[in-house]
């Protein structure tokens, strides 16, 4: 074979280039702190098989070398490199290519199973691939966080394999002309880390709402060489032998935020982590997140840009229980035009994977409650929204607010909006499967007789049956487990659509949370990526319901929705304050004061129908500071059972919040005195 001389001198920026075809023709080992290539993206340099390796970030990271500028390539070649993943590609992710995706040049890569592949144009119309197989009880390729050594051949007479690990995974020679590779804009370079061409992410649960994405590796590449001969079997499996790495593939747990325990009730902005190369692609400070602690439960809600700001209850060993927002759809083949030119599929929190219009806010933060205020336009996956309903140009939004009280009980209310807002979602952090964080008898539906039945997703999608059933409860693996109760009326039906029995007994997407691909739904086949489950839908009979986690048994959930749905009527005893009912959107007894009567008593007329269960009182007008407790006589004193907080309106008026841990089932009377008039 005639040598191929490439190029006459030595880059002084990490691509060398030799005159000999039994040394690399070009070497990237990423050893150097200042290269001369052209770096973008967050990617970084660490430790690899061999002094540094660099480690693309999933997101935004490449490498681009064009020091080939006028050279040509051999006929006969060989590529090798030593990777890690992160997680699988959303679509083909390039160690490294030159050329035009499916057009010109080659491909050597991964593809979204962990396979190995490489690709390569002859200059016929033919693109023709050649990759390693999948491992049958996975369905996948290469594990994550380990190093491999992956390599490909290529000659007009033996046509092309790949190599993992030295051993030959795969070969390809359905050439009708030995043209060799076709290549054009040489000057473009080599590209490494990212395609040229956005890919669509595979597995889409609907094409047309499913656009070519921005993403690169995720992972570590190193020691990338191009070699100028097609090197033979034995010649692969020597250089894999003959490199023991220096270092283990260094990867940041990618399970959901964890924060410690504050050991108070109460909400705070802050900055929710979640790994490394995911926070770093965020421009936002320090208070852009919402966690809601308790200082008697373990659990918390968290209100995190990853899931768009759904809320989400977290529980002592870190499952996550979310829900959807208000959601209505638009399908671009209904209407005339192209989807390029109009919003297309899922209209939803979702979608907005950069949280360019879901926002939080705390509106309350005492003792006795927390408000958390969530708005959020009802977008697609392009960031395009509907002209609906009135012609105004704002489009379709959702706003809500969530009372959050400190026995971990919340009431999340739905302000007027358009669409469906209640499924029930849990959340599969990267390294689990949706089996991992819940029993296959995955729900236990309640109604207010205090009838039960359990359901199981063993065999299939279950059928609710169990008649006037209004709560459910959550069966996480977890002590701490989600309830969500509706008001009597409301009901619930299972998922049952979009599960692919082969990956999980449950429907399982990773398009949501975190991601920033632009698709509403994608499948998941690995537990690679942080992906979602939903369970079941609400009828929830009206604006509002309620949400919380407990370890306790169905007795208390049936006595909290009978306090909420049937709640005891307050009857008050003093003049000056009148009882403007109660509100089951907040979980709470409104009363108003005429601001000058210090002194209030009322009783709350209690049964087993409609019983007490720690509930709260929104004072508005209010005299004076805080207030003094006093239940059928006895002093309370401030503190576990009895909290209170003072809001402030922007007139300067006074509302007391009160929250109580009481339980009863008879009539208790309630006397609140202002201390300033101690």
């Amino acid at each position: 074979m005639k040598k191929i001389s490439i190029i006459l001198f030595l880059f002084p920026f990490g691509l060398v280039m030799a005159q000999m075809d039994n040394d690399p023709l070009a070497h990237w080992s990423f050893d150097e702190e200042s290269p001369g290539y052209e770096v973008i993206g967050k990617g970084l340099l660490v430790p690899g098989v061999k002094g540094k390796a660099y480690k693309f970030d999933g997101f935004s990271s490449y490498i681009e070398d064009k020091s080939l500028v006028d050279s040509k390539m051999p006929r006969s070649f060989s590529i090798e490199a030593w990777v890690s993943l992160g997680a699988y590609p959303w679509n083909w992710a390039p160690i490294v290519t030159i050329g035009k995706f499916k057009v010109t040049g080659f491909y050597f890569g991964v593809d979204s199973r962990g396979r190995v592949g490489f690709q390569m144009s002859d200059a016929t119309s033919v693109w023709h691939s050649c990759k390693s197989e999948l491992i049958p009880g996975t369905k996948l390729g290469m594990e994550l966080g380990k190093w491999y050594h992956v390599a490909c051949t290529y000659s007009p007479q033996k046509g092309m394999a790949v190599y993992i690990n030295g051993e030959l995974s795969g070969n390809y020679n359905d050439f009708e002309f030995k043209y060799g590779v076709r290549y054009s804009k040489l000057e473009e370079g080599f590209r490494i880390g990212m395609n040229r061409e956005e890919l669509a992410p595979t597995d889409p649960i609907r094409d047309w709402a499913t656009w070519p994405s921005q993403y690169s590796f995720d992972g570590i590449i190193d020691e990338v060489k191009i070699h100028s001969k097609a090197l033979s079997d034995n010649e692969i499996s020597s250089l894999y032998d003959g490199v023991v790495p220096e270092y283990s593939p260094q990867f940041a747990s990618r399970d959901f935020p964890k924060i410690p325990s504050s050991g108070r009730f109460g909400a705070n902005y802050t900055r929710l982590e979640f790994y490394p190369e995911w926070d770093n692609i965020w421009p936002v400070g320090d208070h852009l997140d919402v966690a809601v602690q308790f200082d008697d439960l373990p659990v918390k809600v968290m209100f995190w840009r990853g899931t768009r700001y759904s809320a989400c209850w977290v529980s002592e060993n870190n499952k996550w229980m979310a829900d959807q927002s208000r959601e209505t759809g638009y399908n671009w083949f209904l209407n005339d035009g192209s989807r390029d030119d109009m919003p297309t599929g899922c209209m939803e929190h979702m979608s907005d994977v950069q949280t360019r219009s879901s926002r939080v806010a705390i509106i309350e933060n005492n003792d006795a409650r927390v408000v958390v205020n969530w708005r959020y336009l009802q977008m697609d996956v392009k960031f395009r929204q509907k002209d609906l309903p009135d012609n105004t140009l704002f489009g379709e939004w959702g706003n809500e607010l969530y009372y959050i009280y400190p026995d971990g009980v919340a009431i999340r209310k739905v302000l007027p909006g358009r669409g469906g807002w209640q499924e029930t979602i849990l959340l599969n952090a990267p390294g689990t499967t949706p089996e991992d964080n819940i029993e296959l008898e995955a729900c236990t539906l309640i109604n207010m007789n205090g009838e039960s039945k359990s359901y199981t997703w063993e065999h299939g999608y279950p059928k609710f049956d169990l008649e006037a059933a209004n709560i459910q409860l959550i069966n996480f693996k977890s002590e701490y487990k989600p309830f969500l109760i509706f008001r009597e009326g409301g009901s619930y039906s299972v998922f049952n659509g979009e599960v692919r029995p082969e990956y999980s007994h449950f429907p399982w997407w990773n398009h949501w949370p975190v991601a920033q691909i632009a698709s509403d739904g994608r499948s998941a086949f690995a537990p690679d990526r942080a992906a979602h489950s939903s369970l079941s839908w609400g009828n929830t009979q009206g604006p509002a319901a309620m949400y919380g986690m407990t370890n306790k048994l169905k007795d208390y959930l049936v006595d909290l929705a009978k306090s909420w749905n049937r709640p005891p009527e307050l009857n008050i005893h003093s003049k000056g304050f009148m009882s403007n009912g109660y509100d089951y959107t907040q979980r709470a007894y409104l009363i108003e004061s005429d601001s000058k009567s210090t002194d209030l008593s009322f009783d709350l007329i209690a049964n087993d129908n409609s019983p007490i269960l720690n509930p709260a009182f929104v004072i508005v007008n209010w005299p004076g500071k805080e207030a003094n407790l006093q239940i059928n006589g006895k002093k309370i004193p401030e503190g576990t059972n009895f909290r209170q907080g003072l809001e402030y309106g922007i007139d300067g008026s006074k509302t007391l919040i009160l929250w109580m841990k009481r339980t009863a089932n008879k009539t208790i009377n309630i006397t609140l005195s202002n201390r300033v008039t101690e």
